[in-house]
């Protein structure tokens, strides 16, 4: 009991609005975690917090507190997260915010603000006027309000495949039991977990005499990660076998009949489901005997801490359509004549452009993509259209993109095109002369997920935050990184030297600035990354935008160089300008280090 009442006094609870407001008008700090009711309040920074509250609480400055987002209508705009979010609250005010678990962020964010709150009660020092946060919350039709108002919470579990059952090759039959028994995997991925990480998810394991030895067991290899929902579940939407009624048996055939079962199913390696729905997943998966292959984490403060250790990003899902990918061509010939024209079109057809590369395709490449139409009469045809000039591939993204990427294309023969489908795009946009059609599209999904792969593969790509915006602009950057879809795979602050900033811009020597660039690069501090993402070269490339600012400002307004740069010189960021460039500049910066195992660790959303 007295456990339970420290936490309490240590956390204040904010249940109403009212009490809310109440928070906002307490003296000093106030650190708010904002949770979700599905997820849970962040218990990874518990002993952070305490520990600064032991040192920094006596004058009743510091004060922490948890607040369910969905029960306050300030805290509205953070519903359905599971990264957590820390507001800081002072003088009436919500004045910054750090998302994610982000420990020493944390730290120094508390201990600065209650320094400056001290001196501003002992008079030495004037309140300085702060702005208020604002948060925009995602509007949604009264339709989408009501549905959601009705439907019941859904459980999120977290299933942790251990090492030696990855390096045996059961991670798909795992997954396959669960989705069969009706449940849903959300998301998934591969990851090396971290010796705090181990301590921390297996806390209720740390007085077992064995539990050193099972940390390095857990360390010895990468976890398949899943989160898997346990919710309101639509179990007869996968039935089982079914049961034959009573009577369509004949006599003395029952047994018989489930005894020429039971050795099929063994000879077969089949496992029976059970008949009804399992009411858990840990249940079920120990029924299974898969337990000694997984860890079934399903209480709420255990989900919630791994969800943000291993999934910050990671939303509860909303209703209606699903969105899908799929991979859009536009041929040479008519990417020369009229590439404004189509992608005006494909966006205002209600496609979102997610990427873009242009590609000039080799023999070798164009036949390794189109090695299913070999031998037919048009690919020679085929063949010599797409490696004669510039490619676009697109990554298109919307409901049912593949099927409605299809429709919108119409016919592969253009005349016929022209004549059963005149406003389709084959046919609005052929170009004369052209032998084959100009535009491709994926024809099933796992046709769409191979040309994802081939035309924009999952790269590492190398960036740096340079010296005035780390400064000023980390914290922001930053997000802006994660808000687009990158992983930051590997981060830390360093000094560059002139010798790293030279290699970063050795395609520069010689120009007139280059002395300039490598001595401001090499001024202060700045933060260098490998970025995770497909095609992240160009991804990365169009995030920061033109080099110089007044150029991004009028072209890409929402690049960070147009947000965050001060001039050319000092232009917020820095990224390779190909693959080869990045594997150099990495290795330079972060030496001998396993990309292709970078790779694997993200994925395909």
């Amino acid at each position: 009991m007295a456990s339970k009442k420290k936490e309490v006094q240590l956390q204040a609870v904010i249940l109403t609005q009212e009490q809310w407001e109440e928070m906002l008008l307490k003296k000093g700090l106030t650190v708010v975690d904002v949770y979700q009711a599905w997820c849970g309040p962040c218990k990874a920074v518990l002993s952070l917090f305490r520990k600064l509250k032991n040192e920094y609480g006596e004058d009743d400055l510091l004060h922490f507190a948890v607040a369910e987002a969905n029960s306050i209508p300030s805290l509205l705009p953070f519903k359905d997260k599971c990264e957590p979010a820390f507001i800081f609250c002072v003088d009436g005010k919500m004045v910054d915010i750090v998302r994610g678990a982000n420990g020493p962020l944390l730290c120094r964010k508390v201990i600065e603000i209650v320094e400056r709150e001290r001196r501003i009660v002992a008079g030495e020092a004037e309140r300085p006027e702060l702005p208020e946060l604002l948060f925009v919350e995602e509007k949604e039709s009264d339709e989408e309000l009501v549905e959601e108002e009705a439907v019941e919470e859904e459980k999120y579990t977290v299933v942790i495949i251990k090492p030696d059952a990855v390096e045996a090759g059961k991670v798909e039959e795992i997954k396959q039991t669960i989705t069969e028994a009706g449940f849903n995997i959300l998301a998934e991925a591969l990851r090396t977990l971290t010796d705090e990480q181990v301590r921390d998810f297996y806390q209720d394991k740390s007085e077992e005499l064995d539990f050193e030895e099972f940390v390095s067991f857990m360390l010895s290899g990468p976890c398949h990660v899943l989160i898997v929902s346990e919710g309101k579940q639509t179990h007869e939407v996968m039935p089982y076998l079914q049961e034959l009624a009573p009577g369509e048996l004949k006599e003395g055939e029952e047994g018989e009949e489930e005894e020429e079962e039971e050795e099929e199913e063994e000879e077969e390696g089949y496992r029976k489901p059970p008949s009804e729905a399992p009411a858990s997943l840990k249940g079920f998966l120990e029924g299974q005997a898969m337990s000694d292959l997984c860890d079934v984490h399903d209480r709420m403060e255990e989900a919630s801490r791994e969800l943000a250790f291993l999934f910050p990003d990671f939303s509860k899902p909303k209703k209606g359509p699903a969105l899908e990918k799929t991979v859009a061509l536009i041929r040479p010939s008519l990417l020369r004549e009229r590439r404004d024209s189509i992608l005006k079109r494909i966006e205002e057809d209600g496609f979102q452009i997610a990427m873009q590369r242009e590609i000039v395709l080799t023999e070798e490449q164009a036949r390794e993509f189109y090695k299913e139409h070999e031998g037919q009469d048009y690919f020679p045809a085929l063949l010599e259209q797409m490696t004669s000039g510039p490619t676009l591939a697109l990554a298109l993204v919307r409901e049912n993109a593949i099927q409605k990427w299809r429709a919108l294309l119409g016919p592969k023969i253009v005349e016929e095109a022209k004549e059963q489908c005149p406003t389709s795009l084959r046919a609005e946009f052929a170009v004369d002369n052209a032998p084959i059609n100009q535009l491709h599209g994926s024809s099933t999904s796992e046709q769409a997920a191979k040309e994802m792969e081939f035309f924009f593969p999952v790269q590492n790509t190398f960036a740096v935050i340079k010296p005035t915006a780390f400064e000023e602009h980390k914290d922001e950057i930053l997000q802006e990184v994660k808000e687009a879809g990158f992983i930051i795979s590997e981060m830390k602050e360093t000094h560059i030297s002139s010798e790293m900033a030279a290699q970063f811009y050795k395609n520069q020597e010689g120009k007139p600035f280059y002395d300039q660039l490598v001595n401001y690069m090499s001024d202060g501090p700045s933060m260098v990354m490998i970025l995770t993402k497909e095609n992240a070269v160009e991804e990365w490339r169009q995030l920061m935008g033109p080099t110089d600012p007044e150029q991004a400002k009028e072209t890409h307004p929402t690049s960070l160089r147009a947000k965050f740069a001060k001039d050319i010189l000092r232009n917020a960021v820095h990224g390779s300008s190909n693959a080869e460039h990045a594997v150099q500049s990495i290795n330079f910066v972060f030496g001998d280090i396993d990309l292709e195992d970078l790779k694997h660790k993200y994925v395909y959303v």
